[in-house]
């Protein structure tokens, strides 16, 4: 068994009192690794476009050292969406915060829609398919930023990869919780896998429109079915993980095994 934790939040302050306060609980809960969903260390994309980059650099530096020492002081692992600095620009991700260790890896896809460019802004260049992937407890994590879930060749990485836990930061807005909802527990049963969704909440304007991120994160079980789930506040989902379970799903769905008797190995 292994406890871990969604903290659902709107992007965080300078203040480091807020995150404080909820690694506490954490540590408290028994649990030891992290999910934060995306912007929540730095400020929404549409704001980012409107700052100075001076000030993103601050906020960048600042959130860094924060996390850095948050991990090792709570001896805990922190999962989450992290922008930085690339050359003259910037570069959106996914950072590791480990108590002794760091790592950091560039998004693979992301949007390109007129109201949503993150592809015009940031300065990523992924030339071969590369998601975190890590050992947790006796578990297999992989890591999937929002807009990378939509892409099959993600979890198929993830397949080969022998992965039993998807985490999935999203910036979720615009009424697309069912949509999240469906495609997930599709991928988790299909996958046999656990799925665990970190959504922010908070505001943000598109063309002048305010909208709302719901939150509304949730765990979804290798069979498929929401097990857990956050409301539209803040606050924490603490889940735990169980080898048996896997186990027993994929003894019984056997889609592992067939893909194995194939000739379709995992690395």
């Amino acid at each position: 068994m292994s406890k871990i934790c969604i903290i659902q939040l709107p992007t965080l302050s300078m203040s480091e009192g807020r995150i404080d306060y909820y690694m506490r609980i954490v540590k408290d809960s028994g649990a030891s690794l992290v999910v934060l969903g995306e912007y929540v260390l730095n400020s929404f994309f549409t704001e980012l476009l409107k700052m100075p980059k001076s000030l993103i650099n601050e906020q960048i530096l600042h959130k860094k050292e924060l996390f850095i020492k948050l991990a090792k002081e709570y001896n805990t692992t922190i999962i989450a969406p992290f922008i930085t600095k690339k050359n003259k620009g910037f570069v959106k991700g996914v950072a590791k915060f480990s108590p002794n260790s760091y790592r950091y890896f560039e998004q693979n896809f992301l949007i390109n829609y007129d109201h949503w460019n993150e592809e015009e802004f940031f300065l990523n260049d992924v030339k071969e398919l590369n998601l975190p992937v890590f050992n947790h407890e006796n578990f297999k994590f992989g890591v999937l930023m929002g807009f990378e879930t939509h892409f099959d060749i993600c979890w198929q990485y993830l397949l080969k990869k022998d992965v039993d836990v998807v985490l999935v930061p999203t910036a979720g807005t615009f009424d697309s919780n069912q949509r999240w909802e469906e495609i997930l527990k599709t991928k988790a049963f299909t996958n046999l896998v656990y799925v665990l969704r970190a959504n922010r909440i908070g505001k943000a304007k598109f063309d002048k429109k305010v909208c709302e991120f719901y939150g509304k994160s949730f765990a979804v079980t290798p069979n498929g079915i929401i097990s857990s789930k956050l409301n539209e506040e803040e606050g924490i989902l603490l889940f735990e993980l169980s080898k048996n379970e896997l186990k027993t799903q994929r003894k019984f769905w056997k889609f592992r095994e067939i893909l194995a008797k194939k000739g379709f190995k995992n690395e």
